[in-house]
């Protein structure tokens, strides 16, 4: 699948209106400020419905209006997809989904045929940053790689925020402790499809790696979040004391992580910036080879300001090697020329000025 046009409504500093796109490669160009990554932007929010830039959607409303709509067709299948946050009378947003003008209650299904992966400034996160971001990554991808990975999530959450506010209130035990079990079901089945999703990523992060000419062999390692020698079961009964104490769930999946070392180290103290990128970039790769394996449909890729982040020789070394993916591209800079005259030849031109999209 891929999404043939592309429609925005007073979403930031971008015009109304619509433009082409192609199915391989799409290079968005035009000066600072000019709306590239804006655009950008739009179809991350189609995609993950949030942003890359920002947690407060209201952020994103034009000023002087009161809501923002993406719209767009998609062709190998052909779907209509439209998505609106609009700002209510009380000030909050509502959602509005609509795919094949059926009224969607939740995102689950967007978010399965459009899969979207953003490289960005903020990418560096999964390397270092706090492990919430890298969760969030190993989710994502274990969302597409089993359907019941949702469910569970889910299940896992709702049991989660019964027993944790069971430990703020300072509930009997007998009230806390009949949370455990869904809570603990669940949180050991999340940990099964996890385990299976890094078996499936792991191969394919070294087949990256090995692609880029990373000079180092990266260990990586999956944190559960307890130690599984025991049950979570057991490891909630264990240290029921000392989550009543702090009025929390210390232990479970929402504490997991996955770690990077290079030759015995860290990955942020052992790398320069440049092998950082290398790595992460290997990471998304990898990631998307994994969602076109096991997910609905090859993902969206979103490089933006490409030209900020490679260098010249590097930069088009990673475009011709990217063109053996089977997906949809999107890159931004200033100017079309920072690319190679063969790509510019394979690829849509769109350029911004003040807003306005301009198809070459």
């Amino acid at each position: 699948m891929y999404i043939q046009q592309l429609q925005v409504e007073h979403f930031r500093n971008l015009a109304s209106q619509s433009v082409a796109l192609s199915p391989q490669i799409n290079l968005i160009t035009g000066d600072n400020g000019a709306g590239k990554t804006a655009l950008l932007e739009a179809l991350y929010f189609l995609g993950r419905q949030r942003s890359f830039r920002t947690a407060k959607p209201k952020d994103i409303i034009q000023q002087g209006t009161d809501y923002f709509r993406v719209i767009a067709k998609t062709a190998d299948p052909t779907h209509q997809i439209g998505l609106e946050r609009r700002l209510q009378s009380d000030r909050k947003l509502s959602f509005l989904l609509r795919i094949d003008r059926q009224t969607q209650k939740t995102p689950a299904y967007l978010a399965k045929i459009v899969p979207t992966i953003a490289i960005t400034a903020r990418s560096f996160q999964l390397i270092d940053d706090g492990p919430m971001h890298r969760r969030r990554f190993m989710d994502y991808g274990s969302f597409h790689f089993d359907d019941q990975f949702l469910m569970q999530w889910q299940t896992y959450e709702q049991a989660l925020k019964r027993r944790n506010a069971g430990l703020k209130q300072n509930m009997a035990r007998g009230v806390i402790d009949s949370f455990t079990p869904i809570l603990a079901q669940a949180g050991e089945q999340i940990h099964a499809l996890r385990v299976a999703y890094f078996a499936a990523f792991k191969p394919l992060l070294e087949k990256h790696l090995l692609a880029l000419n990373f000079p180092y062999e990266v260990t990586i390692r999956y944190a559960s979040g307890w130690n599984t020698d025991s049950s979570l079961s057991e490891t909630l009964a264990k240290h029921f004391e000392m989550d009543c104490r702090l009025s929390h769930t210390r232990y479970g999946p929402h504490r997991a992580d996955i770690r990077f070392s290079v030759e015995g180290g860290n990955a942020d103290n052992r790398l320069s910036r440049g092998q950082q990128k290398t790595l992460i970039l290997a990471l998304y790769l990898a990631q998307i080879d994994l969602i076109g394996t096991y997910g609905e449909t090859p993902p969206l890729l979103i490089f933006d300001d490409i030209a900020a982040e490679l260098d010249a020789n590097r930069r088009n070394l990673v475009l011709t090697y990217l063109l053996q993916l089977n997906c949809q591209m999107f890159f931004s800079a200033t100017e079309a020329a920072l690319f190679d005259g063969g790509i510019q030849q394979q690829a849509a031109l769109i350029h911004l000025k003040n807003g306005v999209i301009c198809a070459d």
